[in-house]
């Protein structure tokens, strides 16, 4: 049973699940946190005529040095297949990729970030970079590295 609280004389409070950074719901502080950059990351590509950061994070994984799949791609992205072909089938008809036959599976193909999608994605980069560093502009450097370590052993846990 709750109790009684006469709200005409309680001043309103904040909801605790989302107006402070200690009791926060930690999932919506990271999805707001996602917003705020992706969309940044999401307007440099716009700006360098890509769609979204997907383009660009395709673009450069097909683009690392390490032969990948598409089903590859698909996976190292957590990306679905079907949502990637149609960006690889985009990316492929603007000319910043081409599909490589596998050399042991012709079958296979392997996608490549041609010369022209390279420039695309470093003009990319360069942007989201440029976004980010003003969005974190206030913190140590220390922390951004913390902030990475913490990020990249939530987003590759098992």
């Amino acid at each position: 049973m709750l109790p009684d609280v006469d709200l005409e004389s309680q001043p309103l409070k904040p909801c605790a699940a989302v107006d402070d950074p200690f009791s926060s719901d930690l999932t919506w502080l990271m999805h707001r946190a996602l917003k705020v950059l992706s969309d940044d990351f999401d307007a440099a590509c716009r700006d360098n005529g890509l769609r979204d950061m997907r383009d660009t994070l395709v673009l450069a994984t097909a683009a690392d040095g390490t032969p990948r799949t598409q089903i590859e791609i698909a996976n190292t992205l957590g990306l679905d297949k079907s949502t990637l072909m149609s960006i690889v089938d985009r990316l492929e008809n603007e000319g910043l990729m081409v599909r490589e036959a596998d050399p042991s599976n012709r079958r296979i193909r392997i996608p490549r970030t041609t010369p022209e999608g390279q420039a695309v994605l470093d003009r990319a980069l360069a942007g989201r970079d440029k976004a980010v560093s003003t969005t974190l502009a206030t913190f140590q450097p220390d922390d951004v590295t913390a902030l990475r370590t913490l990020l990249w052993q939530i987003a590759t846990a098992q």
